[in-house]
């Protein structure tokens, strides 16, 4: 009988201790979910930041470079109109009229040959040379379209910015 005495209030204590215990396990299975979920969002936006970053860095590189493709272009632009500038300064009333006299019949028949040249270079000076004109144009629309690259490659990086900072304020 004492066995059974003994035996009773441990059951009811074994009992006891295990109803207690039985509600805080979800208590703490919550507090895990919610650990595990915060770990995953923290992941999810440590990725996100990586792949802005990289992004970053690509953009910058490339904007670099287009940056240097624009001084190139705009350094061979301004070398082009400096000539074209040079052969226009070099232009007078006078070239004109040695074209016209040169334009007449020659005397001789063999001194055709010899203005010839000198013909070609004076309709050079007053015309304009035609290859320079057809490069500043090139040149020009190359130019144009490579600073609309680079607006597009800065457009870009405005975008990435505003992205980051609606991150960082989450």
């Amino acid at each position: 009988m004492m066995k059974q005495t003994l035996m009773a209030p441990a059951l009811l204590g074994l009992m006891t201790v295990q109803s207690g215990q039985t509600p805080a396990t979800p208590a703490r299975q919550a507090s895990i979910d919610d650990l595990v979920t915060e770990v995953r969002a923290l992941r999810a936006d440590i990725q996100q930041m990586a792949d802005a970053s990289i992004r970053a860095q690509l953009l910058v590189a490339r904007l670099q470079v287009q940056e240097q493709r624009i001084a190139g272009i705009a350094r061979q632009l301004s070398e082009t109109e400096e000539q074209i500038r040079a052969l226009e300064g070099v232009r007078n009333p006078f070239v004109t009229q040695m074209l016209k006299d040169l334009d007449k019949e020659p005397a001789e028949p063999g001194e055709a040959n010899l203005f010839a040249g000198m013909k070609a270079q004076l309709e050079k000076i007053e015309n304009g040379d035609p290859v320079l004109k057809e490069r500043q144009a090139t040149l020009s629309r190359l130019l144009s379209d490579e600073q609309a690259r680079w607006v597009a490659f800065n457009g870009q990086l405005e975008e990435l910015e505003k992205l980051v900072a609606a991150t960082k304020r989450r």
